[in-house]
């Protein structure tokens, strides 16, 4: 999947981004984190102007910094931030590289010219891997929202709000043995989830977006 991503370019020829090394910090946060529910909106529901969102065919998107409102500071965010990215790849979407956003990110919005298409926002209110290694299960939570254009203030195409249990256990065997790949499975595998739902892009309607009204 790395491959894949580090050789797409989005249509304005901004390349898109690479996944980084992984830090061997968060095993350490795997046996250190505690449980503690959060308060959410209605889990895998998925809301958003679907209609809206099948005309504009959005094709670039900036995937901004991942909010973490755990309260812990707990969320590998640039894990986190890549495997969206990447999902959304899987999906035909042009996720713009991490370090062009930053570079153009102003006041919670992306400022570079041209704007992209849409602004993918991921905000994690739970990551929780207390039980990586006696369940093998990691809980991340939180809510993803697809945003037409380049700020939060833009149409909600499409979002979900998502509690879900990644199960890492390699069966009947137990726990997983410690690995550095662990928690950047779980992530990508949440990642998955979160947007096994949206629909994926079609290039050959994509056309009828440039005919459209803004």
């Amino acid at each position: 999947m790395t491959d894949r991503l580090s050789t797409v370019r989005s249509r304005s020829g901004r390349p898109s981004p690479v996944c980084g090394s992984v830090c061997a910090a968060w095993l350490a946060l795997a046996f250190t984190a505690c449980q503690a529910p959060v308060e959410m909106g209605p889990r895998n529901e998925v809301l958003g102007d679907f209609e809206r969102l099948a005309l504009r065919q959005p094709a670039d998107i900036a995937v901004a910094p991942v909010r973490d409102q755990t309260g812990k500071d707990s969320v590998p965010r640039e894990l986190v931030r890549e495997a969206f990215s990447e999902v959304l790849v899987e999906r035909l979407y042009s996720p713009l590289a991490s370090e062009y956003v930053d570079a153009n990110w102003v006041e919670a919005s992306f400022r570079g010219t041209p704007s992209p298409d849409g602004l993918l926002l991921v905000v994690i209110e739970t990551f929780d891997p207390s039980g990586l290694y006696s369940s093998g299960r990691v809980r991340i939570g939180g809510e993803v929202v697809l945003f037409e254009g380049a700020d939060t203030t833009g149409v909600r195409l499409w979002s979900v709000v998502l509690d879900h249990v990644v199960d890492l256990s390699p069966g009947r065997r137990g726990p997983p043995a410690p690995s550095e790949t662990l928690i950047p499975t779980a992530v990508q595998r949440f990642a998955r989830a979160a947007l096994e739902k949206l629909p994926e892009r079609s290039p050959i309607s994509a056309h009828e977006a440039d005919s459209l009204p803004e």
